[in-house]
């Protein structure tokens, strides 16, 4: 099983499938799946920044794809990196990563 400090938790994805279907990832600005940022992005989509008013906003995100995704503390996909193990959510991220998403992607995981 997938471990926490890798950005991962739960043995399935339940998150919010009102918003994020199956094959989709989805990042939020809120614990418990709250507050869709961007949108929902199927697997294979490459690195990209949130708009500005997203920036260091995020605090869940769930993985339906069944590939790996990964999101960064900075621009362009620089900074930390945080995988988003497939087919896996988080749905209150740790302290050290609150409120910190610039980039993500959903080619592939760090």
């Amino acid at each position: 099983m997938p471990d926490a400090a890798l950005g991962t938790s739960g043995a399935a994805v339940a998150g919010n499938p009102n918003l994020c279907a199956d094959y989709n990832a989805c990042i939020y600005a809120s614990d418990n799946f709250i507050g869709l940022i961007d949108i929902p992005r199927a697997k294979g989509g490459g690195l990209r920044n949130v708009k500005s008013a997203d920036n260091d906003k995020m605090d869940s995100w769930e993985n339906r794809t069944v590939n790996h995704a990964a999101w960064y503390h900075d621009a362009n996909g620089g900074g930390d990196c945080v995988l988003m193990h497939y087919r896996y959510e988080d749905d209150d991220i740790n302290v050290f990563d609150s409120d910190e998403l610039t980039s993500w992607r959903t080619d592939r995981g760090c």
